[in-house]
Protein backbone atom coordinates (compact mmCIF):
# COMPACT_ATOMS: atom_id res chain seq x y z
CA UNK A 1 0.00 0.00 0.00
CA UNK A 2 2.67 2.37 1.09
CA UNK A 3 4.84 1.43 -1.99
CA UNK A 4 1.65 1.98 -4.19
CA UNK A 5 1.07 5.60 -2.70
CA UNK A 6 4.96 6.80 -3.27
CA UNK A 7 4.45 5.55 -6.88
CA UNK A 8 1.25 7.50 -7.60
CA UNK A 9 2.75 10.19 -5.51
CA UNK A 10 5.79 10.35 -7.77
CA UNK A 11 3.39 10.26 -10.82
CA UNK A 12 1.50 12.86 -9.99
CA UNK A 13 4.96 15.69 -9.55
CA UNK A 14 5.02 17.58 -12.22
CA UNK A 15 8.18 17.30 -13.87
CA UNK A 16 11.07 19.90 -13.71
CA UNK A 17 11.23 22.74 -16.58
CA UNK A 18 14.25 21.75 -18.58
CA UNK A 19 16.34 25.26 -19.80
CA UNK A 20 18.90 25.68 -22.27
CA UNK A 21 21.29 28.40 -21.20
CA UNK A 22 23.69 30.14 -23.91
CA UNK A 23 25.76 32.88 -22.65
CA UNK A 24 28.50 34.99 -24.30
CA UNK A 25 30.76 38.20 -23.43
CA UNK A 26 33.65 39.74 -24.97
CA UNK A 27 35.24 42.67 -24.05
CA UNK A 28 38.35 44.77 -25.05
CA UNK A 29 41.39 46.72 -23.09
CA UNK A 30 44.16 49.39 -23.80
CA UNK A 31 46.11 50.87 -21.35
CA UNK A 32 48.70 54.28 -22.70
CA UNK A 33 51.72 55.51 -20.88
CA UNK A 34 52.86 57.88 -23.24
CA UNK A 35 56.10 58.75 -24.66
CA UNK A 36 57.48 61.02 -22.41
CA UNK A 37 60.73 58.78 -21.82
CA UNK A 38 59.97 58.46 -17.74
CA UNK A 39 59.95 55.53 -16.15
CA UNK A 40 57.19 53.68 -18.50
CA UNK A 41 56.48 54.32 -22.27
CA UNK A 42 54.25 52.60 -24.80
CA UNK A 43 50.57 51.72 -25.71
CA UNK A 44 49.51 47.59 -24.39
CA UNK A 45 45.95 46.02 -25.79
CA UNK A 46 43.56 43.34 -25.44
CA UNK A 47 40.86 41.74 -26.30
CA UNK A 48 38.79 38.57 -25.57
CA UNK A 49 35.64 36.32 -25.62
CA UNK A 50 34.07 33.80 -24.18
CA UNK A 51 30.95 31.25 -24.96
CA UNK A 52 29.00 29.30 -22.28
CA UNK A 53 25.92 26.82 -23.25
CA UNK A 54 24.09 24.96 -20.54
CA UNK A 55 21.58 22.56 -19.70
CA UNK A 56 19.06 23.19 -16.75
CA UNK A 57 16.33 21.61 -14.98
CA UNK A 58 14.28 23.21 -12.65
CA UNK A 59 12.98 26.31 -11.88
CA UNK A 60 15.87 27.33 -9.98
CA UNK A 61 18.09 28.03 -12.90
CA UNK A 62 21.15 26.10 -11.58
CA UNK A 63 23.43 24.26 -14.04
CA UNK A 64 23.52 21.04 -14.68
CA UNK A 65 25.58 20.58 -17.35
CA UNK A 66 27.78 23.17 -19.13
CA UNK A 67 30.85 23.89 -21.33
CA UNK A 68 32.91 27.01 -22.10
CA UNK A 69 35.23 28.01 -24.98
CA UNK A 70 37.86 31.18 -24.49
CA UNK A 71 39.65 32.94 -26.90
CA UNK A 72 42.27 35.75 -25.90
CA UNK A 73 44.79 38.03 -28.08
CA UNK A 74 47.26 40.51 -26.77
CA UNK A 75 49.54 42.84 -27.97
CA UNK A 76 52.38 44.85 -26.68
CA UNK A 77 54.82 48.00 -26.66
CA UNK A 78 55.42 48.72 -23.17
CA UNK A 79 58.83 49.34 -22.22
CA UNK A 80 60.77 50.76 -19.52
CA UNK A 81 63.44 53.69 -19.15
CA UNK A 82 65.82 52.51 -21.65
CA UNK A 83 63.93 50.18 -24.47
CA UNK A 84 63.59 46.80 -21.63
CA UNK A 85 60.60 45.18 -22.40
CA UNK A 86 58.05 45.83 -19.78
CA UNK A 87 55.26 43.28 -20.06
CA UNK A 88 55.11 41.23 -23.51
CA UNK A 89 52.08 39.28 -22.85
CA UNK A 90 51.38 36.00 -25.06
CA UNK A 91 49.68 37.47 -28.74
CA UNK A 92 47.12 34.65 -28.35
CA UNK A 93 45.62 32.02 -25.77
CA UNK A 94 43.04 29.70 -26.66
CA UNK A 95 40.42 26.72 -24.79
CA UNK A 96 38.23 25.46 -27.23
CA UNK A 97 34.82 23.94 -26.05
CA UNK A 98 35.58 21.98 -22.58
CA UNK A 99 33.89 20.50 -20.15
CA UNK A 100 34.86 21.85 -16.63
CA UNK A 101 33.42 21.06 -13.12
CA UNK A 102 34.27 25.01 -11.82
CA UNK A 103 31.98 26.13 -14.88
CA UNK A 104 28.73 26.73 -14.15
CA UNK A 105 25.60 29.45 -14.01
CA UNK A 106 22.61 30.19 -11.51
CA UNK A 107 20.36 32.57 -11.19
CA UNK A 108 20.53 34.41 -7.67
CA UNK A 109 16.96 35.32 -6.65
CA UNK A 110 17.83 36.97 -3.87
CA UNK A 111 20.26 39.63 -5.27
CA UNK A 112 18.11 39.08 -8.87
CA UNK A 113 21.13 38.47 -11.01
CA UNK A 114 23.05 35.54 -12.63
CA UNK A 115 26.25 33.85 -11.26
CA UNK A 116 28.72 32.83 -14.20
CA UNK A 117 31.77 31.06 -13.07
CA UNK A 118 34.35 29.91 -15.20
CA UNK A 119 38.54 29.06 -14.25
CA UNK A 120 39.71 30.47 -17.68
CA UNK A 121 40.59 34.34 -17.01
CA UNK A 122 44.14 34.06 -16.42
CA UNK A 123 43.89 33.41 -19.75
CA UNK A 124 44.29 37.45 -19.98
CA UNK A 125 47.76 38.46 -18.48
CA UNK A 126 48.69 41.43 -20.33
CA UNK A 127 49.47 44.64 -19.43
CA UNK A 128 46.89 45.76 -16.69
CA UNK A 129 44.65 43.66 -17.33
CA UNK A 130 41.69 42.82 -14.03
CA UNK A 131 42.65 46.19 -13.25
CA UNK A 132 40.11 48.89 -11.73
CA UNK A 133 37.67 46.64 -11.35
CA UNK A 134 36.51 45.46 -14.80
CA UNK A 135 35.32 41.35 -14.13
CA UNK A 136 33.46 39.89 -17.12
CA UNK A 137 36.54 38.16 -18.69
CA UNK A 138 36.20 36.07 -15.27
CA UNK A 139 32.27 35.49 -15.84
CA UNK A 140 29.77 37.85 -14.00
CA UNK A 141 28.42 37.89 -10.94
CA UNK A 142 24.84 39.24 -9.65
CA UNK A 143 25.80 42.88 -9.51
CA UNK A 144 27.02 42.71 -12.64
CA UNK A 145 23.93 40.90 -14.11
CA UNK A 146 20.91 42.58 -12.19
CA UNK A 147 17.23 42.21 -13.50
CA UNK A 148 14.47 43.95 -12.39
CA UNK A 149 11.70 42.34 -10.17
CA UNK A 150 9.66 39.85 -12.40
CA UNK A 151 11.40 40.62 -15.31
CA UNK A 152 12.30 36.75 -15.22
CA UNK A 153 10.15 34.39 -14.02
CA UNK A 154 12.10 31.14 -13.97
CA UNK A 155 8.68 29.43 -12.82
CA UNK A 156 6.86 30.95 -15.30
CA UNK A 157 8.69 32.00 -18.35
CA UNK A 158 9.10 30.14 -21.46
CA UNK A 159 12.37 32.73 -22.52
CA UNK A 160 14.45 35.30 -21.84
CA UNK A 161 17.48 36.90 -22.90
CA UNK A 162 18.99 40.81 -21.73
CA UNK A 163 22.76 42.21 -22.35
CA UNK A 164 24.95 44.03 -19.80
CA UNK A 165 27.88 46.53 -20.25
CA UNK A 166 30.50 46.99 -18.11
CA UNK A 167 32.94 50.34 -19.40
CA UNK A 168 35.75 51.83 -17.51
CA UNK A 169 37.72 54.87 -18.36
CA UNK A 170 40.20 56.35 -16.52
CA UNK A 171 42.47 59.89 -17.79
CA UNK A 172 45.71 60.23 -17.03
CA UNK A 173 45.67 61.78 -13.61
CA UNK A 174 44.21 58.66 -11.60
CA UNK A 175 47.40 56.99 -10.21
CA UNK A 176 49.03 59.80 -8.38
CA UNK A 177 52.89 59.33 -7.16
CA UNK A 178 53.45 56.59 -10.16
CA UNK A 179 53.90 57.11 -14.18
CA UNK A 180 50.61 59.07 -15.95
CA UNK A 181 48.58 56.48 -18.00
CA UNK A 182 45.25 56.26 -19.26
CA UNK A 183 43.23 53.21 -19.53
CA UNK A 184 40.13 51.82 -21.18
CA UNK A 185 37.66 48.81 -21.14
CA UNK A 186 34.86 47.67 -22.15
CA UNK A 187 32.83 44.25 -22.08
CA UNK A 188 29.37 42.62 -22.85
CA UNK A 189 27.73 39.98 -21.35
CA UNK A 190 24.46 38.26 -23.05
CA UNK A 191 22.55 35.63 -21.62
CA UNK A 192 19.82 33.65 -23.52
CA UNK A 193 17.64 31.11 -21.31
CA UNK A 194 14.72 29.52 -22.88
CA UNK A 195 12.50 26.42 -22.01
CA UNK A 196 13.21 23.13 -24.37
CA UNK A 197 11.65 19.95 -24.37
CA UNK A 198 12.50 16.71 -22.37
CA UNK A 199 13.43 14.71 -25.60
CA UNK A 200 15.74 18.16 -26.88
CA UNK A 201 17.49 18.04 -23.28
CA UNK A 202 18.67 14.43 -23.66
CA UNK A 203 19.71 16.04 -27.26
CA UNK A 204 21.32 18.78 -25.32
CA UNK A 205 22.75 16.49 -22.42
CA UNK A 206 24.42 13.82 -24.80
CA UNK A 207 26.19 16.75 -26.94
CA UNK A 208 27.38 18.50 -23.68
CA UNK A 209 28.64 15.16 -22.05
CA UNK A 210 30.59 14.50 -25.09
CA UNK A 211 32.72 17.40 -25.08
CA UNK A 212 36.35 16.46 -23.52
CA UNK A 213 36.95 17.52 -19.88
CA UNK A 214 39.30 20.25 -19.24
CA UNK A 215 43.11 17.87 -18.71
CA UNK A 216 44.38 17.73 -15.13
CA UNK A 217 48.25 18.20 -15.09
Amino acid sequence: MVAALLALALAATPAQPAWRVDAHASGTYAVDYGAESDLVDGQASGRWSWDMKALVFGPGTDTDLAVLRMSVAESSAVVLTGGTPYCRPPATALVGWVRDERVGLYFDTRRRGFQIDHPFGSLLTGCHVGAHGMTLYDGAGPASTRIPRGAFRPRRDRSFEDTWTQTIALDRSHDPGQDAHTFAATATITVEARRITRRAARRLALRLRSTPRTPRA
